[in-house]
C-alpha cells in the first residue's frame, strides 16, 4: 500500500524510528523502512542516499526525543544537582520506551554506520553539553567556583555527561551518587 501523503521525508524517518524502537536500530535497513512506511524503495534512497545517512537522522532524532520533554526554563528556579537529576530521570525512562538497551545496540553497527551515528552523535552532545552549562551559569555555588583551563566548564560538562551515559547503559536508577560527588568537588 502506498502512502500518498507529500511529506515522504518524515514518513520514513518515522518507519525507521518505529524499527529500531521496537526490534532495534541494527534491523533497521533501507528495505525494511521501505516496507514498513509504504514507500517504494527507491523514492527512500531519494531522502537517504544509504542506510549511514538513514541511521544518522534516526540517531538525532532520538538525541532531540530524550531531551523534548524537558523545560529548560522551568529548571531556572533549581540548584544545578536538581537539574541534572531531573534530566537524568527524563533520560533513564526514555531510554526504556526502547526493547534493547540503545547505547549498547550503536556498538553492534558496521564500522561507516558507527562513524556516521558517532559524528552525529557527538554534535548533539556538543549541545547537550552547552545545556548542562547553561544550568551551571545559573546555581549560585557554581558561577563563583573557580573555573580554569584544566577544569574548565566545558571538560565538567562533558564528564558529567559522559557519567550520566555510562549509568544510564549499567541502568542505575538513580543518580544522587554522582551528584553527591560533584557537590563535593564543586562547592566544598
Amino acid at each position: 500500500m502506498k502512502n500518498h501523503n507529500k511529506n515522504y521525508k518524515d514518513i520514513i524517518l518515522s518507519a525507521a524510528k518505529d524499527i529500531a524502537a521496537s526490534q532495534g536500530i541494527t534491523k533497521m535497513d533501507i528495505r525494511s523502512v521501505a516496507k514498513q512506511s509504504g514507500i517504494a524503495i527507491g523514492t527512500v534512497y531519494n531522502y537517504f542516499p544509504s542506510k549511514g545517512e538513514l541511521l544518522v537522522a534516526v540517531i538525532e532524532d532520538f538525541w532531540e526525543g530524550g531531551f523534548s520533554n524537558v523545560d529548560w526554563k522551568s529548571l531556572e528556579h533549581n540548584d544545578f544537582y536538581e537539574n541534572l537529576e531531573i534530566i537524568y530521570d527524563l533520560l533513564y525512562v526514555y531510554l526504556h520506551k526502547f526493547k534493547e538497551n540503545w547505547l549498547e545496540q550503536l556498538s553492534l553497527l558496521k564500522s561507516q554506520e558507527k562513524l556516521f551515528g558517532k559524528q552525529k552523535q557527538n554534535e548533539y552532545f556538543k549541545k547537550i553539553y552547552l545545556r548542562i552549562i547553561i544550568l551551571m551559569d545559573m546555581d549560585n555555588c557554581l558561577r563563583q567556583y573557580p573555573w580554569n583551563e584544566i577544569v574548565s566548564k566545558e571538560r565538567m560538562a562533558e564528564f558529567i555527561f559522559e557519567n550520566m551515559l555510562i549509568m544510564l547503559k549499567k541502568d542505575e536508577e538513580d543518580i544522587s551518587f554522582l551528584t553527591m560527588i560533584l557537590k563535593r568537588i564543586l562547592c566544598d
